[in-house]
């Protein structure tokens, strides 16, 4: 199982507009808002947190579909090189935070998790962010994988994706996310690798 998220810096829902005074209050846990407040800017570590939350989010309404999304209880740690832990009611979540420039992409893994997980993000100029998500991630795969394109399919169960290989009784764990100009994805390849 694998779950991810995107952050476009650049973004003016994010640039622009100032963070509500109970904002951190309500998404962040007390060690996250005094990392926070030790910040002479604290923005781009605020949408760090943020994007590894929703990254563990993703990843633990995989195993359980009840999971609610109360961010501060989602609790992130993370070390100078932007990997480390997100704890949720006593489950301990693998996450890796990458940041070059203006994107943010998490992602977060089981922590036992033996698996490889394939990843992408690319800028997007298509209106349509769902559908460049899907393309990204039915391009990047076929390729990884030895197929034609026309062997993979993004489907849904529920609200969960999963990439199917078509005339294979094989489906892989997939997680989706746009924000801004941003696509991105991350599957759990499992042993199909």
């Amino acid at each position: 199982m694998v779950g991810n998220d995107v952050v476009d810096l650049a973004d003016a829902e994010v640039r622009n507009s100032p963070v509500h005074p109970r904002f951190d209050l309500r998404v962040f846990s007390a060690l996250e808002r005094q990392a926070l407040q030790g910040r002479a800017s604290p923005d781009r570590l605020r949408w760090i947190l943020w994007a590894a939350k929703e990254a563990a989010y993703k990843l633990r309404k995989q195993s359980d579909p009840s999971t609610l999304f109360s961010p501060s209880r989602f609790e992130v740690s993370l070390d100078d090189t932007q990997r480390g832990a997100v704890e949720h009611e006593g489950e301990r979540l693998r996450v890796e935070v990458t940041v070059v420039g203006d994107l943010v992409h998490a992602v977060a893994t089981l922590s036992e998790s033996a698996s490889e997980i394939v990843t992408g993000v690319e800028a997007s100029e298509r209106p349509n962010a769902s559908r460049a998500v899907r393309t990204l991630i039915v391009r990047n795969l076929a390729q990884r994988l030895g197929l034609p394109e026309s062997a993979l399919r993004v489907l849904r169960s529920g609200r969960i994706p999963r990439l199917e290989v078509v005339g294979r009784n094989c489906s892989l764990d997939l997680s989706l996310s746009h924000h801004g100009r941003y696509v991105a994805f991350a599957c759990d390849l499992g042993d199909t690798a």
